[in-house]
């Protein structure tokens, strides 16, 4: 059973106290319930007299406001009055207003007529004054221009024939310079047939001493490696004990050779006129080929005879025509392993079997003068610029090559006695020239190569040839020179036959042009005669129509006249309506500022009456409520009066001790030491950050997202002071943020997160 309050008892009614009194004396459940409370006849007076004084003070507050209301319902009142009267002032000076605008509106419109004809008639004025002055300058320029007509008629005739003469003699000088003309033409061409002829026997004659030239420097070439002392190897004799078996020392053999190696001296040296310079060591001439084969034939001859090797290596045409094609097949071949593929390639060719072919080769350092690299799909190109490349170093790589065969034993016995057929490459690949030694094994060569041996011409015969070589170009040089004078000669003379005929057909179109110049400045005496019976035909007319005009200046003057008395007029009526338009108009304004005023102080004790109501009816429901709280504290002490006068005091119990309670301690706020990121750097769908260690803190936690808002964001908790986050989108922006965190009996406390930070992806 719900226990029933006694405050609703009391508040049904104060008139049913007496009733109250007895039940609350003998029922359990508000004896009990007084029992519990332990309300007090004075705590209840208390509050009687505190609910009193609210009743007086509200009461006092409502009694100042009707007050109040009631004096400003009186201001309102008169300001209302205030208000009509101010409304019937306007109206009236309103009404006076229409009569003396009208007459201004009347007066102003009369002025503005007469205005516009005024101004008509003095714009009408002004054109027949303009009109009259046009045309009294357009008959005197008539009269002027006859004047100036019949002058220029009678200089133009006198100048005429003066120009006329002047002509005459003009055609005749063209006449005869043009027959002089003629005859230079013809002697012209004459003269550049026979120029013709003597540039072709000069060209011819060049050319022929031109390849002489190239002859006498191939036979001096040639000449000069016959001549030359050190195109062979003296091997030393611990090497030469080794490969014929007398010693098994190789390591001194190997030193020894090394040391003669050193201390070689090779066929050209620097500023040799021999000594050839090529932009592609590749693109040896004919002449230098030989030469090269012939040197490295002449080191591996020398080492032969040396060791006692009966075995021979020939140069003949065919191996010759191999390097040819190896160095093609090489310089256009994209293959890893082009040595092998160019000997394949060039072994087919020919006919060959490629397992007759051995090559060997050394590489050599071009002179790299730029470099550049390029990255396409992924692989890396390099590309160069090359200066040259001398014909001595090219010589210098054959000597090393032989001698890196030569420390090489299996190599050495393959070359050294072995018989074949040789020859000698030069290619390119990158920043190196290779010289490749080409063997080929004369077994079962087929019948199409050519084994005639090419034979390097002896010292006499060489010299023989470079004599020759030098007289023949002596003689192509003398021819040359003879063709030269005869062409200088023939030139000349048709240089200056040029400038006469150049010089006479510009004296004949200067003169052509004087003539040209000089029929313009004839004077067309015909048009001057028309032009003065024209200009005389049409005097009568406009002296009468400068008589007409002068007629309407009288005219329009009169008008004018009579219109500025019409105006003054109107300006007069016009200043005496604007005066007293603008008197009315004053009256009406400071009336209309009346009006205002009082509608703004009726306007305002309108709100104050409004405001005053209000707080009226407010304190009024507020006196109620306070007189039903009065009366509900007054019913209270009578119940508790009535209580204390039936019931038995009570015997007094002993004091249970009091419980202390003991307030449990706040717990002390943990505070982590927040972090920020110090570095935050993208890479390839990634990106790493760093933050320098926090104080007493257990670990961090970054989080990333898409969004700026951290929505769907991704955590990632670290010990680190560095941390990457892989596995995202790639060139993708991401804001991250960080915080740190500390563990602390059992649970974690975070510091707040970090500003976010972005960072794009690669």
């Amino acid at each position: 059973m719900r226990k029933i309050s006694k405050n609703i008892l009391l508040i049904s009614s104060v008139g049913l106290a007496s009733s109250a009194f007895a039940v609350t004396a003998t029922h359990p459940v508000f004896a009990a319930s007084n029992t519990s409370k332990k309300t007090t006849v004075a705590n209840d007076q208390a509050k009687v007299k505190s609910a009193q004084n609210s009743v007086n003070q509200t009461q006092s507050k409502l009694t100042k406001a009707q007050n109040d209301l009631n004096t400003v319902n009186k201001d309102l009142t008169q300001k209302e009055t205030d208000l009509a009267n101010a409304k019937s002032a306007t109206e009236a000076a309103n009404g006076k207003v229409a009569a003396p605008n009208k007459s201004n509106d009347e007066a102003q419109s009369a002025l503005k007529q007469a205005q516009a004809a005024t101004d008509s008639a003095n714009s009408n004025y002004q054109n027949a004054v303009k009109d009259s002055t046009d045309k009294q300058k357009d008959l005197t320029d008539s009269q002027n221009k006859v004047t100036n007509l019949e002058k220029q008629l009678t200089d133009g005739e006198k100048n005429n024939n003066d120009i006329k003469q002047k002509v005459t003699d003009k055609n005749n000088e063209i006449s005869d310079n043009q027959k002089t003309l003629s005859g230079l033409q013809q002697e012209k061409s004459k003269s550049d047939a026979k120029l013709s002829s003597a540039q072709n026997n000069l060209a011819e004659k060049k050319q022929k001493a031109d390849s002489a030239s190239q002859a006498l420097q191939t036979a001096k070439k040639d000449l000069g490696s016959a001549i030359s002392t050190n195109e062979s190897l003296a091997l030393p004799q611990s090497y030469i004990d080794y490969v014929t078996g007398k010693s098994t020392d190789w390591d001194t053999a190997k030193k020894d050779l090394q040391d003669v190696v050193n201390s070689h001296t090779y066929p050209f040296a620097d500023g040799d006129e021999n000594d050839t310079v090529y932009d592609d060591p590749a693109a040896l001439s004919e002449t230098d080929q030989k030469r090269l084969d012939f040197y490295v034939k002449s080191l591996i001859d020398s080492v032969k005879s040396q060791v006692g090797s009966t075995s021979k290596l020939t140069i003949t045409d065919g191996s010759l025509e191999f390097a040819k094609r190896y160095t093609q097949e090489y310089q256009s071949s994209n293959y890893v392993f082009r040595k092998y593929n160019a000997i394949k390639s060039a072994s087919s060719i020919m006919g060959l079997d490629e397992y007759a072919v051995t090559g060997y080769d050394i590489a050599a350092n071009r002179q790299v003068t730029s470099r550049s690299i390029s990255i396409i799909n992924g692989y890396v190109y390099n590309s160069y610029e090359f200066g040259t490349t001398k014909m001595s170093e090219i010589a210098k790589a054959a000597f090393d090559l032989v001698t890196q065969e030569l420390a090489n034993p299996t190599d050495y016995n393959n070359i050294i006695n072995n018989n074949g057929y040789f020859s000698v490459a030069v290619t390119t690949q990158d920043d190196k020239f290779y010289v490749c030694l080409l063997t080929i094994n004369p077994t079962n060569v087929p019948s199409r190569f050519n084994t005639k041996e090419v034979v390097k011409p002896s010292q006499d015969e060489l010299a023989a040839a470079a004599q020759k070589a030098q007289a023949d170009s002596d003689q192509a040089n003398k021819d040359v020179k003879s063709a030269q004078s005869a062409f200088d000669q023939t030139q000349t003379e048709n240089q200056k036959l040029s400038h006469q005929i150049s010089d006479l057909q510009k004296k004949i179109s200067d003169d052509q042009g004087a003539v040209a110049s000089l029929q313009k400045q004839l004077t067309d005496t015909a048009k001057l005669q028309s032009q003065i019976k024209e200009t005389k035909d049409s005097l009568p007319a406009k002296q009468a129509a400068l008589q007409a005009a002068n007629e309407k200046v009288k005219t329009t003057q009169s008008k004018l006249n009579d219109c500025k008395t019409a105006l003054a007029a109107a300006q007069k009526e016009a200043a005496n309506t604007q005066s007293n338009w603008d008197k009315v108009k004053a009256d009406a304004s400071s009336a209309q500022q009346k009006l205002q005023t009082a509608q703004k102080a009726y306007n305002e004790a309108k709100k104050k009456q409004e405001k005053l109501t209000a707080s009226v009816a407010s304190l009024s429901k507020k006196l109620a409520y306070e007189k039903k709280q009065l009366a509900h504290a007054k019913a209270v002490l009578a119940l508790a009066q009535s209580k204390k006068a039936t019931t038995k005091k009570p015997t007094k119990k002993a004091k249970a001790p009091k419980k202390t309670i003991k307030k449990a301690k706040k717990s002390k706020k943990v505070v982590v030491a927040s972090s920020k990121f110090t570095s935050l750097k993208g890479s390839k769908k990634a990106f790493v950050g760093s933050w320098k260690k926090a104080k007493s803190v257990s670990g961090y936690q970054i989080r990333y997202s898409t969004a700026s808002s951290m929505k769907k964001a991704k955590t990632k908790s670290t010990k680190a002071t560095k941390v990457k986050i892989s596995r995202l989108k790639s060139k993708k922006k991401y804001y991250v943020q960080l915080r740190s965190y500390r563990k602390l009996s059992g649970k974690t406390f975070y510091s707040a997160w970090s500003k976010a930070k972005t960072v794009k992806t690669r």
